[in-house]
């Protein structure tokens, strides 16, 4: 990985449509950024981390109330379960951004080319396809573009860095602002 910025290529066809391409190493910064930013910065990563405390608070009035509990420890229960939330939650999905870094890894140098249809990232021997209907949603960091599937919390991180002209991070932006729903 080159620690000193990345060289990067562009190209591109047409003002709307066309290939856009960004050259870049991926780094686990990156990964990083886009989990905080989606679960402190949108509503589905908010409600993503609320659930699991609402989650163990409903499961431990459950469990209290089964158990006939006294008072003391209902909300002794409740509180261990809502703490205990708290830390997994998070710690869970930070798992999930390492994983995907280290997916994004293996391929080295990314070539990531942007069209209307979807993104194609190539690297080493290793290619793969994101089409715009499997990732609906997208946000954008000062140093960031993040695709986002609804369910599952799997994103694509596109660092800017990746395009020579800054006139490419804005057709990218324009290309997922019309096949995307923005967070």
């Amino acid at each position: 990985m080159q620690t000193g910025g990345d060289t990067s290529s562009t190209s591109s066809t047409g003002s709307t449509g066309g290939t856009i391409e960004f050259v870049y190493d991926p780094t686990p910064e990156d990964y990083r950024t886009a989990f905080w930013r989606f679960n402190f910065g949108t509503w589905p990563g908010r409600g993503n981390l609320m659930t699991g405390p609402f989650v163990g608070i409903g499961l431990g009035s459950l469990l209290s109330w089964l158990r006939r509990f006294s008072e003391n420890q209902t909300a002794f229960v409740l509180v261990a379960v809502t703490l205990a939330m708290c830390v997994i939650v998070p710690r869970v999905g930070a798992r999930k951004a390492r994983e995907q870094y280290q997916d994004m890894e293996e391929y080295g140098t990314c070539r990531t080319t942007v069209t209307e249809e979807g993104l194609t990232t190539t690297g080493g021997e290793l290619s793969s396809t994101i089409e715009w209907r499997v990732f609906p949603w997208y946000f954008e960091t000062d140093t960031l573009f993040v695709v986002m599937t609804k369910r599952t919390g799997i994103f694509f991180a596109l660092p800017k860095r990746g395009a020579q002209d800054p006139a490419d991070v804005d057709r990218v932006r324009a290309v997922l602002d019309r096949n995307l729903k923005r967070l």
